[in-house]
């Protein structure tokens, strides 16, 4: 059983690895669509291998951006933190961001930070309403 189980998971990984170099990168997107406001967003991501820092976005500056592979036992995960200010208050979020899927391929996942709450296009569909803001 065990024989199968390492002959199935090395057919899998034989199969993505030749794949890698024909498969998209996927791409998370940050936009500042703070139009009230008009604030910098902070974006900070980071993944179990990699911590991308601080990014500041300011107002109908383009979006930010990153891309990548999933990892081979698809398991890429970005967490990030989304933080930005007005009349004296702080407003922020932290969510998954990403979570690999299996053999995803140039996936676009755009997150879009209004004033009332965070908004997910994932590949072109319209914005769903995925987080209200946390406000300190």
């Amino acid at each position: 059983m065990n024989f199968m189980f390492n002959i199935s998971f090395l057919i899998v990984v034989l199969c993505f690895g030749s794949n890698e170099a024909t498969c998209h990168k996927n791409t998370l997107a940050f936009q500042n669509g703070l139009t009230l406001s008009q604030s910098t967003l902070d974006v900070h991501c980071k993944s179990k291998d990699n911590d991308l820092g601080d990014h500041f976005v300011n107002f109908k500056d383009p979006a930010y951006n990153f891309s990548f592979h999933d990892n081979v036992v698809f398991t890429t995960k970005f967490n990030c933190g989304l933080y930005w200010s007005s009349d004296n208050h702080v407003y922020r979020q932290t969510f998954v961001a990403y979570t690999g899927g299996l053999f995803r391929c140039g996936a676009l996942f755009v997150w879009n930070a209004r004033d009332d709450a965070l908004y997910l296009s994932e590949n072109g569909k319209p914005e769903k309403l995925m987080y209200g803001w946390i406000i300190q």
